[in-house]
């Protein structure tokens, strides 16, 4: 069932963690680059820099471990005995999500709101295919918010993710955000003839307007999509079992899958809105980094190139 919850109480809660110091934010200065057809939106946002990066940051102790409750002692709370995710303040954590997913406000945003949807269970890993929790708690979020929202996924650290414990973002659709270049909107939202918008990478596409139904029955029928389109991942990256490094892009209209060969091209890395092109960066080196290599080609090395792939 869709999750009503208020955009306003949400946007309360964001802004009392930044006056109270628990969230740095600030807007983020967009710069607007067009490669080879395809418009990219760079949000140049300082305060990434504090963001902690794969490997760094808290200690994660084991499901097994005899010594938890003393670590706990040590390290900062978190979300659980498994999280690497801290937990500073009660109003970081907005609501529970159909009993699987706690809706969080994230700490290092590129916009107002970003949020989170950490799994309650706290060793569920960040390398893990979505299941139906996943798919069925993003889809309350992307349906129940009063604006349009869209939900992404980087699974594993290959496809851009920073931390381990098992989790999506939401945020809201270009259309709606600040920050976001005029007439900016990701590629499976131009029409099918605008070929030039189509970026150079593999990619795995639903449009829900195609299905025989003309839209999503129930979150049973997302996951069949999403296993559908995964498979097809599998395939292209070669890989028949987790991890399978992808990205993931959940809006009411569509969703899309990027297979992922690499974290890193020259200096340059994405995770799945900067694979659409909705780029995230924390300086303005990283923004000529990517215009040095080229957007376009940046994106075909981090995924599966189009001219290159592995079928």
């Amino acid at each position: 069932m869709p999750l009503n919850i208020s955009y306003d109480e949400i946007c309360s809660k964001f802004d009392r963690l930044v006056s109270n110091g628990i969230i740095v934010y600030q807007p983020s200065h967009t710069v607007a680059v067009t490669d080879n057809g395809m418009l990219f939106c760079f949000h140049v946002v300082e305060g990434l820099k504090k963001k902690p990066q794969a490997g760094e940051g808290l200690q994660i102790p084991s499901a097994n471990s005899a010594t938890v409750a003393d670590e706990a002692n040590v390290h900062p709370k978190t979300f659980g005995p498994g999280s690497d995710l801290a937990y500073d303040h009660p109003d970081e954590c907005i609501t529970l999500v159909n009993g699987t997913h706690y809706l969080v406000i994230n700490k290092f945003p590129v916009f107002r709101p970003m949020l989170l949807l950490l799994t309650t269970d706290s060793y569920r890993r960040q390398n893990e295919s979505l299941d139906f929790a996943d798919i069925d708690a993003a889809w309350s979020l992307v349906q129940g918010l009063e604006r349009d929202h869209f939900a992404f996924f980087n699974c594993s650290e290959l496809a851009g993710s920073s931390r381990a414990h098992k989790h999506l973002q939401v945020i809201p659709e270009p259309s709606l955000q600040e920050g976001y270049s005029e007439g900016f909107k990701f590629f499976p939202d131009y029409d099918p003839e605008e070929e030039a918008t189509v970026p150079p990478f593999v990619h795995f596409l639903q449009r829900f307007r195609d299905l025989r139904e003309g839209h999503i029955t129930s979150s049973d029928q997302l996951l069949w999509v999403y296993q559908r389109l995964l498979q097809q991942t599998r395939e292209s990256l070669k890989i028949d079992q987790d991890p399978c490094p992808h990205n993931v892009v959940l809006t009411k209209r569509w969703i899309v899958i990027v297979p992922r060969t690499t974290k890193v091209f020259k200096g340059i890395t994405s995770n799945a809105p900067g694979m659409l092109g909705s780029v995230y960066i924390s300086n303005h080196d990283q923004l000529r980094a990517w215009k040095e290599v080229g957007p376009t080609k940046a994106l075909a090395e981090l995924g599966l190139s189009s001219s290159n792939s592995r079928k």
